[in-house]
């Protein structure tokens, strides 16, 4: 806190002090002077929140039986209305602003409250002093105006209805604040009514107080699952209005919403009370899609309220709704995929070719979906949505163990292809040492190694019994270039202990983000793979575009790394690789990806190149 600068200040009258130039006009000040004694409190607050003066207004609202506030703390005056929706039962503080909240002014230093509205204005001590100078406000002029309601009658009166009405304001105000933001930065607004459905009933058969701590508990639970930036009022005893910004899509408007609906779920234990069993329905409007008016979208959402079943929640676009419920479908068939993934997922291998022999140098593993009803599904459709879910470990598990189990196959079988090295693009997130199951993934991949040793007819064992590691030599698991130096320092320990099998490490999606040439250096990666979108770029007729590729290559050999180029489409792709001087490539032009039967009759062929490289 600043210090304290009000020293000196003799006048104790605001008119005093207004004729002095003490304080600047404010409109709300203007109305302090000609209703110094109407039941609208008005104070000012100095750099260390405590009040130097307050009019009778305030007085008599705080000390009905009499008492100062001079040298009161604004947090001990005045809490927020929020406090009934704190964490853990903790009272937030007041934040000084123009914009009206909702709070509570304490009555005689008792438990007993006055609900009313409050707004902070800054000012310096001079009259033409700049509220926007950036500095330090001398001063604060509180101006709290009374809703005649105690905080018994608003939690407990059946129709609240000044109460109600204030809130109502007080959301309006946020939302159109965050109106102007959003129209200013081009972001969009998320608008949801919750309501706790049931909470009337549990007025009419327990009482008031009842009631009113169920509400409380439920609105506490809101904020523990919602941003500290997202904004939550009580709209009556039993709505809340939130207000969500950016970033705001409806995916993201369904995932808080079901957030919301999990930490509302009854039953509401209380103390000395039967359970209550009530359930939450939740309104969703978008804007600004659903409205670019307060009052409009605020209409928008309480029609999707009505639509929401007990339980459930709905937007206002029906469309939309429609859109969300399917794909919320399709998490569950993803979801049920990867519990089973032998059937409905495969995996196919695309070759890499080596442009100085023309011969294949290895394959990429990559997944394929299948589904009973949809048919293929693309990986970019389910791949990215897995590690939404924070279910790409299971998918990438169940990929490791199939290539590993699918080389040895062709071992057995005396296919060349088991001398192949096999590329597996995996998530960053299995770096963490308590992936897999609590297994780190240099454990996993060394279970899977023993496991299948003792699959193997005729498998030696090492002195004690235990089965001989097979060497990993053949592995290379290629991470993600953001992903990887986002985990890769933090988890080095368990990069080397991974390269100690002898698997290669390689970066993926070089040029696609920024490259960390250092954390490149200092990681023990061998292999950078340009992806796709860096080859769309070298069609660019601009010359800086190669320049920039070129570079890149040749920091690349410098770090003595094996490039790989991927996504080969286009003749003129491949020319311009071979300019560049890269020698690996993969991609449809030269080769596209096969399952492992037809894999096997290809090499058997002899493994050609679909042109000539």
């Amino acid at each position: 806190m600043a210090k304290d600068r009000s020293a000196g200040l003799g006048p104790t009258s605001l008119l005093q002090a207004a004729s002095a130039g003490k304080v600047a006009h404010h409109p709300s000040v203007v109305a302090g002077l000609v209703l110094d004694r109407a039941p609208v409190g008005l104070a000012l607050i100095d750099a260390n929140d405590r009040l130097v003066w307050a009019n009778t207004g305030l007085t008599e609202l705080a000390c009905p039986t009499g008492g100062e506030l001079q040298g009161r703390n604004l947090n001990e005056l005045f809490r927020p209305f929020v406090n009934l929706l704190g964490e853990r039962g903790s009272y937030h503080t007041l934040s000084p602003g123009e914009d009206w909240q909702q709070a509570w002014l304490a009555v005689d230093d008792s438990a007993s409250a006055r609900l009313g509205l409050m707004s902070c204005v800054a000012f310096d001590r001079g009259a033409d002093a700049s509220l926007d100078s950036g500095t330090d406000p001398l001063m604060w002029l509180v101006t709290f105006v009374d809703l005649d309601a105690d905080a018994d009658a608003v939690l407990d009166r059946r129709h609240a209805d000044i109460g109600n009405v204030a809130s109502t304001w007080i959301f309006e105000d946020r939302l159109s604040h965050a109106f102007d933001r959003a129209d200013r930065l081009g972001q969009r607004l998320g608008v949801m009514l919750v309501e706790l459905h049931g909470l009337s009933r549990i007025l009419v058969d327990h009482g008031g107080e009842m009631a009113s701590r169920v509400s409380r508990r439920a609105g506490r639970r809101l904020v523990n699952v919602l941003r500290r930036e997202d904004s939550v009022v009580q709209v009556d005893r039993e709505r809340w209005g939130v207000l969500l910004e950016h970033p705001v899509t409806p995916e993201t408007l369904q995932l808080v919403a079901d957030r919301c609906l999990e930490a509302l779920e009854p039953p509401f234990t209380l103390s000395g009370y039967q359970p209550a069993l009530i359930e939450p329905r939740i309104g969703i409007v978008l804007c600004p899609e659903d409205g670019e008016e307060t009052g409009e979208l605020l209409a928008h959402a309480e029609k999707a309220l009505e639509e929401a079943v007990p339980g459930g929640f709905a937007f206002y676009d029906g469309s939309l709704q429609r859109l969300m419920e399917r794909q919320q479908r399709f998490r569950h068939e993803l979801q049920e995929a990867l519990m089973f993934p032998d059937q409905q997922l495969y995996l196919v291998y695309q070759p890499q070719f080596d442009l100085l022999t023309r011969r294949c140098c290895g394959l990429e593993a990559l997944v394929r979906w299948r589904h009973p009803q949809r048919g293929e599904v693309a990986p970019g459709e389910f791949v990215a949505l897995a590690a939404e879910m924070q279910l790409v470990d299971r998918l990438d598990r169940w990929v490791l163990k199939e290539v590993m189990a699918q080389r040895r196959r062709w071992r057995e079988a005396g296919s060349e292809l088991g001398d192949w090295d096999i590329s597996v693009n995996i998530h960053h997130c299995l770096l963490d040492q308590d992936g897999f199951d609590g297994r780190a993934l240099d454990l996993y991949l060394r279970q899977l190694c023993e496991s299948g040793a003792k699959g193997e007819a005729g498998a030696q064992k090492e002195a004690g019994g235990h089965y001989r590691h097979e060497c990993l030599d053949w592995l290379c698991l290629e991470v993600d270039g953001a992903g990887l130096f986002e985990v890769g320092h933090r988890q080095s320990h368990l990069l080397r202990r991974i390269v100690a099998l002898g698997v290669r490490l390689g970066v993926d999606g070089l040029g696609r983000s920024p490259v960390d040439l250092f954390g490149m250096a200092s990681l023990p990666v061998t292999l950078g793979k340009l992806g796709p979108e860096t080859l769309k770029t070298l069609a660019d007729p601009s010359t800086s575009m190669r320049q920039s590729v070129a570079a890149l290559m040749r920091c690349l050999e410098a770090l003595e790394f094996v490039a790989v180029a991927v996504g080969v489409e286009t003749a003129e792709q491949l020319d311009t690789i071979k300019a560049l001087g890269l020698v690996r490539i993969q991609g449809r032009l030269v080769g596209a990806p096969l399952e492992s039967e037809a894999l096997v009759g290809w090499a058997a062929s002899g493994a050609h190149p679909a042109i000539a490289i």
